[in-house]
């Protein structure tokens, strides 16, 4: 369970992306929808948080990354966040994605499992993060790994760098057939972000995904929890999770169907449906 942020930006502003971030620190500290979710035993993403970037300077690129245990509303994770933003500013344009997290109680706990993971991938490289549950047993035993060191969302990672490392068509039609692979594996929601840099172009992909329960009032509750929603302020273009949108304030933000997308300066575009491998 965790809080998303992915996000675009062409000489980023100030007061935006400081905005957005404060409604992130405070989407962690105070999660009304998963207060719902879980009958009010939790309401915090308080187990570790991570940023990864790329600051595009003229014709060249910039990486930041960096994970935390802390919670990302302490103190110190808001002094590191303000640094991270401090150096995304500098930049002609930037991408980036940010997961606060909520580890459950069966799943590893450490710095090594706080997310954006990263993945080597054909000379390139990209940083994956996740918000849902799989079959992690059924996943890990198809990877060929042992399933008690290491979380879902870095058995997912690894699922589609090693189907994006077998393909032999467009990066798309990978992703799309690679996603509706793991989409079988899933046993909650697919909320994932994913950022890639290979040679010279940086590319942000999103995928929005939740499995019904046929239970209505859990189903409404997995639906607001899970729920992806974009905004648009100017050259600013962000997919967020639900509860940023509250903290954020005002209108604008817009709700995203199931699917699987490309978030870009242009704006969102939809690549095609996850739910089911071709």
């Amino acid at each position: 369970m965790c809080r998303l942020i992915a996000l675009v930006d062409q000489h980023p502003d100030n007061y935006t992306l400081s905005r957005l971030a404060w409604a992130f620190v405070e989407s962690s500290r105070f999660d009304e929808y998963l207060s719902r979710l879980t009958n009010g035993r939790t309401y915090s993403h308080d187990d570790g948080w991570g940023l990864a970037g790329v600051g595009v300077v003229r014709s060249d690129f910039a990486v930041v990354y960096h994970r935390s245990l802390l919670p990302l509303f302490s103190p110190s994770s808001i002094v590191e966040l303000q640094l991270l933003l401090d150096r995304l500013k500098r930049y002609d344009s930037i991408y980036f994605i940010a997961h606060a997290r909520k580890s459950s109680r069966g799943e590893p706990y450490g710095l090594e499992y706080t997310h954006p993971f990263k993945f080597e991938l054909g000379g390139g490289v990209f940083w994956f993060a996740h918000n849902g549950g799989l079959d992690k047993r059924s996943l890990a035993k198809m990877l060929g790994v042992n399933p008690w060191v290491r979380v879902d969302s870095e058995l997912a990672g690894m699922y589609l760098a090693r189907r994006l490392s077998e393909c032999e068509s467009g990066l798309e039609d990978c992703l799309l057939d690679a996603y509706r692979g793991l989409a079988k594996y899933t046993t909650s929601g697919l909320n994932t972000l994913l950022l890639l840099l290979s040679g010279e172009n940086t590319r942000l992909f999103v995928t929005h995904f939740f499995k019904k329960t046929g239970d209505g009032a859990r189903d409404e509750a997995l639906r607001e929890y899970f729920q992806l929603y974009l905004l648009e302020d100017g050259h600013l273009k962000a997919v967020v999770s639900s509860t940023v949108t509250r903290y954020y304030g005002g209108g604008g933000f817009k709700p995203l169907d199931e699917g699987l997308y490309e978030l870009g300066l242009n704006g969102l575009r939809r690549v095609g449906d996850i739910g089911v491998e071709s």
